[in-house]
C-alpha cells in the first residue's frame, strides 16, 4: 500500500518535510491501519513512525564571519565596559580564590579590595602583587 498521504498528512501536522518522516518496516501494518492523525501521533510516540533529523546547510547566521575586517564599531560597542570589568574582575578573584591557601587572610582581602578598586587589573600584575607570598 502506499504510504505518501500518511506522510504528507504528518508532515503537515508536525510542520516539517516530507523526507524527514521514516516508517519502520515491522510495524507497517500498524501505519496502515491509523487513520486519524490522533492515531499517528500515538505512533510517533510509540517508535513506529521516526521523524530524521534536519540535515543540510548551514544558516547564513551561523557562517557569519567575525574577523577584525567585519567589526564595526569601537570595541566597547560590541561588548561594553562594565560586561568587560565584570568579566576581568571575576577572572581575577577566582584566581585569588584558587591561591588563597597559600595567602595569610590580610593579603588576600588586602589584594580583593585591590582588585575591586581597579588597582590590580591583570593576573600578571595580581601575581607581581602578590610575588613574596606564593
Amino acid at each position: 500500500m502506499n504510504l505518501e498521504k500518511k506522510k504528507q498528512t504528518i508532515a503537515n501536522m508536525l510542520g516539517i518535510g516530507k523526507g524527514r518522516i521514516k516508517f519502520n518496516p515491522e510495524r507497517i501494518s500498524d501505519i496502515e491501519d491509523a487513520v486519524t492523525k490522533q492515531e499517528l501521533r500515538a505512533l510517533i510516540n510509540d517508535g513506529a513512525i521516526i521523524i530524521a533529523s534536519i540535515k543540510g546547510q548551514k544558516t547564513k547566521k551561523e557562517k557569519k564571519r567575525k574577523g577584525y575586517g567585519s567589526r564595526k564599531g569601537k570595541k566597547t560597542a560590541r561588548m561594553g565596559k562594565k560586561k568587560r570589568w565584570v568579566k576581568q574582575v571575576r577572572a581575577l578573584r577566582n584566581y585569588l580564590k584558587s591561591i588563597k591557601t597559600q595567602l595569610s587572610k590580610e593579603k588576600y582581602w588586602e589584594a580583593y579590595r585591590k582588585i575591586k578598586g581597579g588597582e590590580i587589573k591583570t593576573i600578571a600584575r595580581l601575581k607581581e602583587y602578590l610575588g613574596g607570598q606564593l
